[in-house]
Parts: C-alpha cells; sequence; structure tokens
C-alpha cells in the first residue's frame, strides 16, 4: 500500500509540478556560467591589459570618476587583486525603472585601473540574463511565482526519495541494476530506463540543488539553518538597510584612502574587494571581500570600519567560522556545482539542463499507462454475443 501510494502521488505531481521543475531546472543550467560568459561577451569593457606600472590608489582613480559622470553618486566600488581586471563602479540610480534596469544596486561601469578611464558598462547578455534569472527564481511572476517555484522544490525533494524507493532493484548491491540502462528495450520500457536509470545518475545533484534551492524560497527555511549553524547574516547594502542618507555629502576621498590602507593591512591580500559606499555620514566602512586562500567564489569576509576614526569594529573572517556556518555561506555554491570546482558545475548544468526530460518521460509513460487502461476498458465492455466485435 505504500509503494501504491508513493506512485500515485510521484506521477500525479510528475505531471504539474515536473513541468514547473523543467523550467526552472533549464534557466538553471542557462544561468551557470554566467560569469564567465558576460565576461566572455563584454571583455573589452570587464577586461584590461596588464600594465608594468602599478595600478592608481584607490583615491587618485577616484578623483578621476567624475569626469566619466557628473553628477552620479558614487555606491559601491568593485576592485580586483588580478591585473587584467576592470574596475567596477556602481553609481546610483534614481528613475523610476531602476529595478528593469539595473535594480536597487544601480548602474554599474567598468573603469580601467590604470587610467581611469570609463571602459563602459557590460550590455551584452545582460538582460538575457536578467529576464533568465527572473524565471528561474520566480517564473517571472513576483511573489506567486516565488511560491509556486518553491512548492515545486519541495515536490523536486520527494521525487528523488520515493523515486529512489520505488525504483529499489531486487539486486541492490549489483551496480548494473542501478546504472546500466538496456539499450534493448522499447515502447514504455525504453521511457521508464531514460527516466528512472538516468535520474539515478543525477539523484545526488537534484537533492542537492533541492535542498539548497529551499533557501530562496521559504525565509522560515533560511532563518532555521542561519539558527543552527551561526552564520552571520546575509549582508544587506545601506540602503536595504535604512542607511542612506537623502541628502548624501561630498565623498571624502582621503577619509577613503586611509581606510582601505588600514583593510589591505588587516585582510593581508584579497582576491575581490567590494565597498560599500550607500551609508549616510558616520556609518562605518563596509568592505566585503575574497580573501587570497577563499574556498570558493562565495566564502566571502567582512569588514566594517569606522570611517572617522579607522577603527575596525567588525572582521568577519569566512575561515574562521565554524564548519556549519561555512556549510551555510556556501549554498550558493553547493547550488550551482561551483562548490566542487569546474568539474562540478559542469555536471551541475548538463543534469539541470536535462530535467525536462524527466518530466517528458514521466508524461509519456502517463500518457501510454491511460491509452491501455481505455483499451483494456474497451475489451471489458465487447459483448461475448458478438462475436466480429469480440
Amino acid at each position: 500500500m505504500l509503494r501504491q501510494a508513493l506512485f500515485q502521488v510521484h506521477w500525479i505531481l510528475g505531471i504539474t509540478a515536473g513541468v514547473v521543475l523543467s523550467v526552472v531546472g533549464f534557466t538553471g543550467g542557462l544561468l551557470s556560467f554566467e560569469d564567465e560568459l558576460l565576461r566572455a561577451l563584454n571583455r573589452e569593457v570587464m577586461t584590461v591589459t596588464p600594465q608594468s606600472r602599478a595600478a592608481l590608489s584607490l583615491a587618485a582613480l577616484l578623483e578621476r570618476v567624475p569626469q566619466s559622470a557628473p553628477g552620479r553618486r558614487i555606491t559601491a566600488v568593485g576592485l580586483s587583486s588580478d591585473p587584467a581586471a576592470a574596475v567596477r563602479i556602481t553609481f546610483e540610480r534614481g528613475d523610476v525603472n531602476a529595478t528593469a534596469a539595473g535594480g536597487r544596486r544601480g548602474e554599474a561601469r567598468y573603469f580601467d585601473p590604470y587610467t581611469g578611464t570609463l571602459l563602459g558598462s557590460a550590455r551584452r547578455g545582460e538582460r538575457f540574463f536578467q529576464v533568465t534569472r527572473q524565471v528561474h527564481r520566480y517564473l517571472a511572476a513576483g511573489e506567486p511565482g516565488k511560491q509556486i517555484v518553491g512548492a515545486a522544490t519541495l515536490a523536486l525533494i520527494f521525487f528523488c526519495l520515493s523515486g529512489l524507493y520505488l525504483r529499489w532493484p531486487a539486486r541492490a548491491l549489483e551496480w548494473r541494476a542501478w546504472l546500466k540502462p538496456d539499450f534493448a528495450a522499447r515502447g514504455r520500457p525504453f521511457l521508464w530506463q531514460l527516466h528512472a536509470i538516468l535520474a539515478t545518475w543525477a539523484l545526488l545533484f537534484y537533492l542537492v540543488a533541492g535542498l539548497t534551492g529551499l533557501y530562496w524560497s521559504y525565509d522560515w527555511y533560511r532563518d532555521a539553518l542561519i539558527s543552527w549553524s551561526g552564520a552571520p547574516r546575509p549582508t544587506q547594502g545601506a540602503r536595504e538597510r535604512g542607511e542612506s542618507s537623502k541628502d548624501p555629502q561630498a565623498l571624502d576621498i582621503a577619509a577613503l584612502q586611509r581606510n582601505w590602507d588600514i583593510f589591505l593591512r588587516q585582510a593581508g591580500g584579497f582576491r575581490t574587494a567590494n565597498l560599500d559606499l550607500q551609508a549616510g555620514a558616520g556609518r562605518p566602512l563596509e568592505i566585503r571581500y575574497l580573501a587570497l586562500d577563499a574556498a570558493h567564489e562565495r566564502a566571502f569576509s567582512s569588514m566594517r570600519i569606522d570611517s572617522r576614526t579607522g577603527t575596525v569594529v567588525a572582521h568577519d573572517r569566512y575561515r574562521d567560522r565554524t564548519p556549519a556556518a561555512r556549510l551555510v555561506g556556501s549554498v550558493f555554491p553547493l547550488h550551482s556545482g561551483s562548490y566542487f570546482g569546474w568539474a562540478g558545475q559542469t555536471l551541475m548544468m548538463i543534469v539541470s539542463l536535462g530535467m525536462p526530460l524527466f518530466a517528458v518521460t514521466g508524461w509519456l509513460m502517463y500518457l501510454k499507462r491511460r491509452a491501455r487502461k481505455r483499451r483494456a476498458l474497451s475489451l471489458d465492455s465487447v459483448s461475448p454475443a458478438d462475436p466480429e466485435r469480440a
């Protein structure tokens, strides 16, 4: 009875939530190498030719920026230790189309770190990935879409566990029974081979994607993980914290340079660093950075420096966190597969792009099963007194 009940729920969810998961999985696969593709498409903007001379100091760079963007308030500065990387400077957006054009984070432009010359904005591919991300997270339908995706993510976890139980082979210790397809199968058995065998290969990837995907779907799930691990809350920009000044003062470049020098001494080097400049007067400068030994691209540490005194008021190093806190801080790399390097990222992309296969094979098996039942009912309804129909 348990097996029959699980089977019924599995296929009912499969022909409903499975359609949503096909869209979410496929768009997730498209996003797998977003950063790499954007850099490739906008190479002349996001990269520069390394020079033998040193890059401009932060103060010298910021003194040249207003010449390229007059009247625009700087809200963030992104720096990299890579000599071929351009400097990313984000400007505040004041127009009503800010969210559509660049979101709350504003408009980013790239500058040559050696000359301060404006290189431009990374436009190629940006809109495509924005739309794809909206579909992946919310089905491009706002809060209702977010709830649908969350429910489908729960269904994905159920598919993994119930599917494993339903296809448990008689020879459970024989690897061929789990992983080797029968290429001689035809019809519905062939569809089952595609559905069950390939799902077994992808099982761990889907389970990880589902368990980490819930982090963005449900606040209670995210809060429970953070409370359990003791990990710091996701950092927000000053605007989201309500700290932005309505009438901001001019940027104190000299003070910013002093605090940046303090950061360099305290951090001991960095791969990338982002300076949050949205806070009003008197608020600490917040720098979020990747250490030189960062485990992955989201192993962020953070430092807050009192802008007036130059005192470090908080320094959260990723490597000093507990194992549980580091795990929760790795939710996105686990979700994308990049936690396991290029191989993991590529495999996660492949299984994500392949998710529609399971919806299609599930639907085909469902339709074939219905057709078989109709034929059986038709034969049962044939009158024995009518031999020609029999």
